[in-house]
């Protein structure tokens, strides 16, 4: 009973300090595992394009997102989102690869959720010369929208790191 009660408190602790790290950052439409939870609030607090996209998410009542390590991934991208919607919810399942630099590519799956709470039709500005939008595989898309501000949130956590420290 005691070994049960202590995995039991350590689990809790455990669950506390990873709401700590995340939690007081990250809306509470954004669950992220305790294996990113140091990643995402050090990419939170080095971007202000991607604490942007976390306050617009933050504003949305009825989106639900989930990160997760997949290990699955397949080989035709990098990362990739499914997106539902459900009893009038937005339901985003965020997928990331693991050990690999990940400011990119939250940045760019964030922004595909972003598209979808602007409404946006992909399926139709994929047939739309010049739109940005591309239809990659039967009802996958990629828009520049997404790449560009992956890109910008990467830029904007490596540059604030090779800033020297004012101490």
């Amino acid at each position: 009973m005691r070994k049960s009660f202590a995995i039991a408190i350590a689990i809790i602790s455990l669950c506390s300090v990873i709401h700590a790290k995340t939690g007081a950052l990250l809306p509470p439409n954004v669950g992220v595992p305790g294996v990113l939870a140091g990643t995402v609030a050090h990419v939170y607090e080095q971007s202000n394009t991607f604490r942007a996209q976390c306050d617009r998410m933050a504003q949305a009542q009825n989106l639900r997102v989930t990160v997760k390590i997949d290990f699955n991934i397949p080989s035709t991208c990098r990362a990739f989102t499914t997106i539902r919607r459900s009893r009038g919810f937005l339901c985003a399942e965020v997928h990331l690869p693991p050990g690999v630099d990940l400011s990119e590519l939250l940045g760019h799956e964030f922004e595909h959720i972003l598209e979808q709470l602007d409404h946006l039709n992909l399926r139709a500005l994929s047939h739309v010369r010049g739109s940005g939008v591309r239809e990659v595989e039967v009802d996958l898309f990629e828009t520049a929208r997404a790449q560009r501000t992956g890109k910008i949130v990467a830029h904007e956590v490596l540059t604030r790191q090779e800033r020297p420290s004012a101490d």
